[in-house]
């Protein structure tokens, strides 16, 4: 875990004010990530902040700042309002991540949890996957949220940039359904060029800004939580400074990934070539001559 000094040029808090002093200008990874699962299961619960005051005692102003990670959260606030919130399951999670202290970067497997990942995108303005495949994860993240009860639907935007050589170990259905979501509008594909070496498995990257208004492109940029997911490893989460190479990674892959309607076209090709399955434990699938 990468601990940060405290900023020397942050200011005092005036009264009223919900930003208490910071150890930097980036709010933590454990912070910001437990602030969005609280969100997601607080509107699962259709509890208005008042409710949550009623029951809790805890501020209006008090619990918007916990869910922005603009206020400091103790593990007992947060196993106090996951009880009430009918999530007390994710307590332990919630309990061994905020342990970490003002961290930003922390390798631990509850983001790769269901749960996390829905809470994620509940709370996130946008989402930027980049893959090596498999595509399972990419589908989880692509599906619709459960509706949140008196609420519109509400949808992040979501986009895949897919490796191409992913294209050739893809089984048929799976793209089948990559092109369903896509036409759903569920997702956005772009493919990025075999020649741009990628990362293998995937990396996602969150713009946790939902519910905050008249956002700043700065503040978005601090808002960003990014994912790393490995075959066999548990996941790696990164904000601020530590997470530069992980932006660097996605803006560059955008910036040489083909057009959505050109990717489309590709998608569909790939789905449309006959294949043959190799015999014995290789199940890879080949093209065929």
């Amino acid at each position: 875990m990468n601990h940060c000094p405290p900023d020397p040029h942050d200011h005092e808090p005036i009264s009223g004010d919900d930003r208490p002093p910071k150890r930097c200008r980036t709010p933590s990874v454990p912070h910001l990530a437990t602030g969005a699962l609280l969100r997601y299961y607080r509107l699962q619960a259709n509890l208005s902040y008042q409710r949550v005051q009623e029951r809790t005692g805890i501020s209006d102003r008090r619990l918007y700042g916990i869910e922005l990670a603009r206020r400091p959260l103790e593990r007992n606030v947060a196993r106090t309002l996951l009880d009430i919130y009918g999530a007390g399951q994710e307590a332990q999670a919630v309990t061994a991540l905020l342990s970490g202290g003002h961290v930003h970067e922390t390798h631990h497997q509850v983001f790769q949890r269901s749960s996390w990942m829905m809470a994620l995108k509940a709370t996130a303005q946008e989402a930027v996957m980049l893959s090596t495949g498999p595509l399972r994860l990419a589908f989880d993240l692509a599906a619709s949220a459960a509706p949140i009860p008196g609420r519109a639907r509400y949808r992040c935007r979501t986009m895949l940039l897919l490796h191409e050589p992913a294209l050739d170990r893809t089984p048929v259905q799976q793209l089948a359904r990559l092109i369903g979501l896509i036409q759903r509008r569920a997702l956005t594909v772009r493919l990025v060029p075999g020649n741009l070496r990628v990362p293998e498995g995937l990396l996602t990257e969150w713009s946790l800004t939902a519910g905050i208004t008249d956002t700043s492109a700065a503040e978005c940029q601090h808002r960003q939580l990014h994912v790393t997911h490995t075959p066999g490893q548990t996941p790696w989460a990164r904000n601020g400074q530590p997470a530069h190479p992980d932006r660097q990674m996605i803006q560059l892959a955008a910036l040489r990934a083909r057009t959505a309607l050109d990717s489309v076209h590709q998608l569909r090709q790939a789905a449309g070539r006959p294949r043959t399955w190799t015999t014995g434990g290789d199940q890879s699938p080949a093209r065929t001559a």
